[in-house]
């Protein structure tokens, strides 16, 4: 790793960096006005900035001598960004509570975007608490928990060792009155968990986290050629499989989300467009369960 690595430098010179290079990859061009105005800097150290970017990565910018401005050369590659379109649609999702970053700012209204999305499900940020202390210093947590198996809450004690988020954010725990590990969700814990004593319970210990899988997605066999090339780059699929290593835990999960399981090939193709490949590995498993 050279002195000019990303993690070598300056927090406060690599945030000026990463917005010119999302300046670069957004709009196609920097100037040293650019970094002046968003960070308050004077305009000779926006011009080291661009220059120190220059000297890191030499090939990815072009002066244009004419205007000073620089733009993006054909061999330009991302050094401080991942340059993928998930990284800027995120920008774009959140963009109201991360305006501050250099991605935000610099697409701050640049594309318009409307952006429909699942509500949260909201819960108090006090259980998030109690849980990553319990989670931390495995300890017993005492919970109310209204589970949509019972009519009513019912009181559990539960040894937290992870969270996942999976559409829903939930917590991975050994119960203590199902003798064993289950998911609970965050915004069906009621009221305020009581933290009790140390539980010596081992994340080890819970077989269905601590192992994995590889789950295998395909195009539909129904689909033409057209329509199985067009599916096969939207999943990201390689030679016509998109695999997924997953917690055995995380699995079922995973399945709803890509709306993939028993009876794909059965439905139409044109709507269920991917299939499960690989069910009876998983049922194996008894992941699909």
């Amino acid at each position: 790793m050279n002195s000019l690595s990303p993690t070598r430098l300056p927090w406060d010179q690599r945030q000026r960096l990463m917005l010119l290079e999302a300046r670069v990859i957004w709009d196609g061009l920097i100037r040293a006005g650019d970094l002046r105005d968003a960070f308050d800097i004077s305009t000779r150290k926006a011009e080291k900035d661009i220059a120190l970017y220059r000297a890191r990565c030499p090939d990815n910018l072009d002066l244009d001598v004419a205007t000073g401005v620089y733009r993006a050369s054909d061999r330009f590659e991302p050094a401080f960004l991942r340059g993928s379109a998930e990284e800027w649609l995120s920008v774009l999702r959140h963009h109201d509570l991360a305006q501050d970053l250099p991605l935000a700012m610099a697409a701050a209204g640049h594309v318009p975007a409307e952006i429909l999305e699942l509500p949260q499900r909201e819960f108090d940020v006090r259980v998030l608490q109690r849980l990553g202390t319990a989670i931390r210093e495995q300890r017993w947590l005492s919970i109310e928990y209204q589970s949509m198996n019972r009519p009513d809450p019912r009181a559990l004690q539960i040894a937290p060792h992870s969270l996942a988020y999976v559409g829903r954010w939930h917590a991975r725990a050994y119960s203590l009155e199902h003798q064993g590990f289950r998911d609970f969700l965050l915004s069906r814990i009621i009221g305020l968990p009581g933290l009790g004593d140390s539980a010596g319970i081992d994340s080890a210990q819970d077989w269905d986290w601590r192992n994995h899988v590889t789950v295998r997605v395909g195009p539909h066999p129904g689909l033409t050629e057209p329509q199985r090339r067009v599916v096969e780059h939207d999943f990201g699929m390689h030679h016509g499989t998109l695999e997924k290593h997953l917690r055995l835990a995380l699995v079922p999960y995973w399945l709803k989300l890509m709306n993939v399981g028993r009876g794909d090939i059965e439905r139409h193709a044109a709507e269920q467009q991917i299939v499960l490949l690989n069910q009876a590995e998983l049922d194996a498993f008894n992941r699909l369960g």
